[in-house]
């Protein structure tokens, strides 16, 4: 582009926060998170006094997914206001997802029992995914149940106290409350939304009766790598893991699949190539970014699964892996999660999560059979009790070289799902054959899964 400022490198900019916020989203829609973090770290330094402009360009910053700079800034300006609740919990937010549970609890907490407006920030819920609770004596119990009652919260906060307090009863054993309170929660959200099997089962036809177009064979320069399947079936776990390896960057789950897959749907243009290359060009520029390039570069939106047949004509370079689980515990998993996104609003009714799970199946079926595309399958069983064995086999799908185990240390990027807390923990079985705990409590796990096998 001509008159751009070299990849990599941001631009010198002295200007106020709006013009600085203006030439970050130019840099941001051109793939160059680095630079564009770089132009709101500037100004969000020269704001330092300002905490509500401070917070602007945090939250900008850590939506560019640069949380070792968001934190930064973060932390220079609560030296300056420490009592200003947006910052706290944008703080304690960007700490939760790098890994520093402490901070993050001590900086939730002082923004709840600051008077932070609990209808637009769910602390109570982030609060408790930074540990795993072992007394039931423990305050954050007390906490939960007073918000749990709450009139003044709407149903939407109201339910994410509801999953809080389930998800602590769970890590004492309390199943049964815990069944109670996932149920409640799940309900108030499921008055609000109105998720259609019906439109879910038409897409699933649709993208099944799709024809199969010509791949581009442009070559990228790297390797996308895919990882898909139900949410909460080891996705972030496992790209987590290969993120590790050197010549591999983990970018998260990013949103541009589903975009582009719409945009090209709408236009008609999902056989076009000069469209579709266009589309390919964008999602490279957001894959690539500008930090140190890398050979392979992981996309696990999960849900990345409805546009398999997109991603091959788009990438015939790409890999993708599927990751399945027991679908009693995976139909549990996320029936004990409160999700933000409207992509899981089948997630709060188990005939709902039933019917996305067996759509989930059936296009993978079809994408691996009909197409003949190879996928290759991951199961969270295996994952969990041989991890290196997976890691290897992963690795060896994928092409790595030398370090496919990738055993060295972690990097300390970002976690940005609703697994940040268990990615980060020794792998561990616990998970396996967990609903069974809940047979008595939650009967649809064995009436609509039962045919998961005997995991």
């Amino acid at each position: 582009m001509s008159g751009s400022t070299p990849v990599g490198q941001a631009p010198a900019f002295h200007g106020d926060p709006a013009q600085a916020l203006s030439v970050a989203q130019q840099l941001r829609q051109q793939g160059r998170l680095e630079a564009a973090a770089a132009v709101m770290h500037a100004a969000g330094i020269a704001s330092l006094g300002q905490p509500d402009r401070v917070f602007d360009c945090a939250m900008f910053i850590k939506e560019s997914g640069r949380h070792a700079l968001a934190a930064e800034l973060c932390d220079r300006q609560l030296a300056l206001s420490p009592g200003h609740l947006r910052l706290l919990a944008l703080a304690g937010s960007v700490d939760h997802e790098l890994g520093r549970f402490d901070s993050a609890r001590e900086r939730y907490l002082a923004a709840i029992h600051g008077g932070i407006d609990l209808n637009q920030w769910f602390l109570l819920h982030a609060l408790s995914t930074t540990q795993r609770y072992t007394d039931p004596n423990h305050p954050d119990f007390a906490l939960f149940e007073a918000h749990a009652r709450d009139s003044r919260l709407s149903p939407r906060a109201r339910a994410a106290v509801c999953f809080a307090l389930g998800k602590a009863c769970d890590d004492i054993g309390d199943t049964q409350r815990a069944a109670g309170m996932f149920r409640e929660a799940n309900g108030l959200v499921k008055s609000g939304i109105s998720w259609s099997r019906d439109v879910w089962e038409r897409f699933v036809t649709s993208q099944m009766q799709e024809p199969h177009g010509g791949a581009l064979t442009e070559p990228s320069g790297c390797i996308p790598v895919f990882v898909v399947g139900m949410v909460r079936s080891g996705t972030t776990l496992l790209a987590d893991r290969l993120g590790r390896h050197a010549d591999v960057r983990n970018r998260g789950e990013m949103p541009f699949m589903a975009y582009l897959a719409g945009q090209l749907k709408a236009q008609g243009l999902l056989n076009d190539p000069r469209a579709c290359m266009q589309a390919r060009q964008i999602y490279l520029t957001h894959l690539r970014q500008d930090d140190t390039p890398a050979r392979w570069y992981i996309d696990k939106h999960p849900l990345n699964f409805r546009y398999v047949g997109l991603i091959q004509r788009l990438f015939p370079e790409a890999r993708v892996i599927y990751c399945r689980r027991d679908p009693r515990d995976n139909a549990l998993s996320i029936y004990s999660q409160y999700f933000g996104h409207a992509d899981n609003d089948y997630a709060y009714d188990f005939a709902d999560i039933a019917s996305y799970a067996d759509g989930c199946d059936r296009l993978m079926k079809h994408w691996m059979e009909a197409r003949g595309l190879p996928v290759h399958v991951v199961a969270y069983e295996r994952m969990v009790g041989d991890s290196e064995g997976t890691l290897a086999d992963a690795g060896a799908f994928l092409g790595l070289a030398g370090e496919a185990s990738a055993t060295h240390a972690h990097t300390g990027g970002a976690i940005a799902t609703a697994s940040m807390w268990q990615a980060r923990q020794p792998i561990y079985h616990r998970s396996v054959g967990r609903w069974r705990s809940y047979g008595e409590w939650l009967p649809e796990l064995t009436e609509l899964f039962g045919a998961g096998g005997d995991a």
